[in-house]
């Protein structure tokens, strides 16, 4: 009777934990990056025009629009960390468009962190948690 009652506790710790880890993964956020996304601020300034970005997690690659140009590179990431490598670009020049592009692509060099909530992507700096850029994810079509 007492190795019942044993294991009928020894399974409620060990259910309660389970569920406490799914709670603690449930409040991080999502994790999950891959699709794509409108780029709505810069350094905490909107955009126009507006830009996009696209992760795929399958071979890691990033990729996007500017405004005028597009870009393309890989990324690594940890959880909510994140690192993007050297990106390319094309070159054409935007009339008013290029201090946007500019901003872009030094806050996607700069970053280390992101937290999606509730579809709005938020990239963090390396310094602190300064804000660099929020997207708002596409939906997508199947």
């Amino acid at each position: 009777m007492k190795q019942l009652f044993l294991a009928i506790i020894l399974f409620c710790f060990i259910a309660s934990g389970c569920n406490e880890t799914k709670k603690i993964i449930a409040d991080a956020g999502e994790t999950d990056l891959a699709g794509s996304y409108t780029i709505v601020t810069i350094n905490d300034e909107a955009i126009l025009p507006l830009a996009s970005l696209r992760f795929t997690n399958t071979d890691n690659t990033i990729s996007g629009n500017s405004g005028c140009n597009d870009f393309g590179g890989t990324y690594k990431q940890d959880a909510a960390a994140i690192k993007i490598g050297q990106l390319m670009t094309t070159k054409a020049y935007c009339e008013g468009v290029m201090k946007n592009e500019y901003a872009l692509l030094n806050a996607l060099k700069n970053v280390a962190s992101f937290v999606i909530t509730k579809g709005v992507l938020t990239l963090y700096s390396k310094q602190g948690t300064k804000t660099l850029l929020t997207a708002i994810k596409k939906k997508e079509l199947l």
